[in-house]
């Protein structure tokens, strides 16, 4: 039985560098699905990295680029990653950062004349002063809240002070007594929640509960 191609492009299997010049061209707007440790980190910063060498109409500043996750660990690996790609392509050859150019889906000629820029990314980083955005989606949301006008606050009956929950278990513990008092108020969901019960056991059925609550409000 023939394995299962390693990249595919819209159902059709392609080769690792097709793939990726694909993936990493910040000119595209693209979708990735791949299975955990599979290379998303390296390919999300490549196109971060590749974006940052664009000139003419898709040139771009570093704190013009956002980069949403779900998490604050995985946010500072993004940026520990870039921080430690651009360190290390400053004191590459031109020859050795043509060729992390063409594994990042640049065509050589292309890769060889962007060496340069890629060598001097690092200082003109520093040199800047805002850095590429890396944020949780929850961070980046607050943002928007914190600065947005008051009477658009009103309007959507949001709070204008609030405070972002670290630990969600409490506010999680609070959810459970109104669920349960609606599911006692409802005879068809009372009926249905004592049959799964029975069927299943209290203990699965609180833990199915749990996972729906998380990505409930996950999403």
């Amino acid at each position: 039985m023939a394995a299962a191609p390693a990249y595919e492009h819209n159902g059709a299997p392609v080769a690792r560098e097709a793939f990726y010049r694909i993936a990493c061209d910040p000119r595209r707007n693209v979708a990735v699905e791949a299975c955990a440790g599979a290379g998303k980190t390296w390919m999300l910063v490549s196109r971060i990295v590749r974006a940052l060498l664009e000139e003419g109409e898709g040139a771009c500043e570093p704190h013009e680029i956002l980069a949403i996750t779900f998490t604050r660990k995985a946010a500072g690996e993004m940026g520990a990653r870039l921080d430690q790609w651009l360190a290390q392509f400053a004191g590459q050859t031109p020859e050795a950062l043509t060729t992390e150019l063409v594994l990042r889906g640049m065509a050589p000629g292309a890769a060889a004349a962007a060496a340069p820029r890629l060598k001097g990314l690092y200082r003109r980083l520093l040199d800047g002063g805002r850095p590429v955005q890396f944020r949780t989606f929850h961070a980046w949301f607050a943002g928007l809240v914190r600065n947005a006008p008051m009477a658009a606050l009103t309007a959507l009956g949001l709070p204008a002070h609030y405070e972002l929950l670290e630990d969600d278990a409490e506010a999680r513990g609070q959810a459970w007594r109104p669920f349960f008092e609606a599911v006692a108020a409802d005879a068809d969901a009372l009926a249905d929640y004592r049959a799964l019960v029975a069927t299943h056991g209290r203990s699965q059925i609180a833990k199915a509960l749990g996972e729906a609550l998380t990505r409930r409000v996950g999403g």
